[in-house]
């Protein structure tokens, strides 16, 4: 009977596409494939197009792959990096200090040193030189239009050097997002994937081969991001001139406080939340505009300060402007200008 398991009589409903000379028809040959945590069964007619996908997935791995390192920075993880150009890599800050001695892998076989340029924790973007041109650079996304559902490909390195990669989907796709530190992310893009150690700073690749952005697990608790190109060329541009990207500064103190129901029906306010002001330093741009401990600020720039407090929202001021500051003093609403000021780097 072990013959007719693979069999079905002609006339079922569901009998299949082989016939037999017996009268009975072949089922048809299944062969099994078997991925990280589930088994896909492969109808041995469509094997054609599963062996195609596999070998572009192998082909792009191998490709892009030749623009990814490894770094590892004196005393810390290692992670990858992706080769912005023939002198630039650019990799994640987590696991990057200035003035850190840095050591990158090409391959298992090659080693060279380099030295960081810039590091910007607040876009987990970190630029390192190495002493001798590494790899060519790769290739970005540059009119990049992310879905979710698209396959992706994240590729990177171990510590020995050795190329690795991990496929999945794009999850989530947003438009302009701020991190924790109110840094600007151009573009919010999730992976469905697993970032094995390493992983953080090497490449997430879309179906055309290009690179998507860098992979990074420092922004979001238990979740893995994609830092878009249009983001690393920004902040990159600024830690190559600079050596890290300004913060702004105002010189105030503040502490969130509900907007009495009184005030709030008398002056026509809807939001609940302001920020008391508690301290103003001397010759700080908040005292050049005026402002007064007692002052109760409602926003910047015409976003209003809510729940999560102050920080995000001053954070993504841009220091040597001007910002126009709403707010109530004495029972009355008031507005002024105040120019932002850079933060010294001690304080940073």
């Amino acid at each position: 009977m072990d013959g007719m398991s693979r069999f079905s009589k002609t006339n079922s409903p569901r009998s299949p596409v082989r016939a037999d000379p017996s009268g009975w028809q072949a089922l048809p040959t299944w062969r099994m494939r078997e991925p990280n945590a589930f088994v896909i069964l492969v109808a041995e007619e469509n094997m054609g197009t599963w062996s195609e996908l596999s070998n572009e997935l192998q082909k792009a791995v191998q490709a892009v792959g030749k623009s990814v390192i490894t770094v590892q920075a004196e005393g810390s993880r290692t992670v990858s990096g992706i080769v912005l150009d023939e002198s630039t890599v650019v990799t994640t800050a987590s696991a990057i200090s200035e003035g850190e001695k840095v050591r990158a892998w090409v391959s298992p076989d090659q080693q060279v040193d380099a030295t960081v340029i810039g590091v910007d924790h607040g876009t987990d973007i970190a630029l390192v030189k190495p002493d001798q041109q590494v790899s060519p650079p790769a290739v970005f996304a540059e009119d990049l239009k992310p879905a979710v559902g698209q396959l992706v490909l994240a590729i990177g390195r171990t510590w020995r050097g050795n190329l690795v990669a991990s496929s999945g989907i794009v999850s989530g796709v947003m438009g302009e997002w701020h991190t924790p530190r109110g840094e600007k992310i151009e573009t919010f893009i999730r992976p469905d994937l697993n970032l094995y150690s390493g992983f953080s700073g090497g490449a997430l690749v879309g179906a055309d081969s290009k690179v998507i952005g860098m992979n990074t697990d420092a922004l979001r608790r238990r979740s893995s991001l994609a830092i878009p190109y249009a983001t690393i060329k920004r902040v990159a541009a600024v830690l190559r001139e600079k050596g890290h990207i300004p913060k702004p500064y105002l010189g105030v103190g503040l502490q969130p406080v509900r907007v009495p129901e009184s005030l709030k029906q008398r002056l026509n306010l809807t939001q609940d939340v302001g920020e008391l002001v508690v301290h103003v330093e001397s010759a700080s741009p908040a005292d050049k505009a005026g402002l007064l401990p007692g002052d109760i600020l409602l926003g910047v720039d015409e976003q209003n300060f809510g729940h999560k407090g102050p920080t995000s929202l001053v954070f993504r001021l841009e220091p040597n402007r001007d910002a126009k500051i709403a707010g109530v003093r004495g029972g009355q609403q008031f507005s002024t200008t105040i120019h932002v000021g850079e933060r010294p780097r001690r304080q940073a």
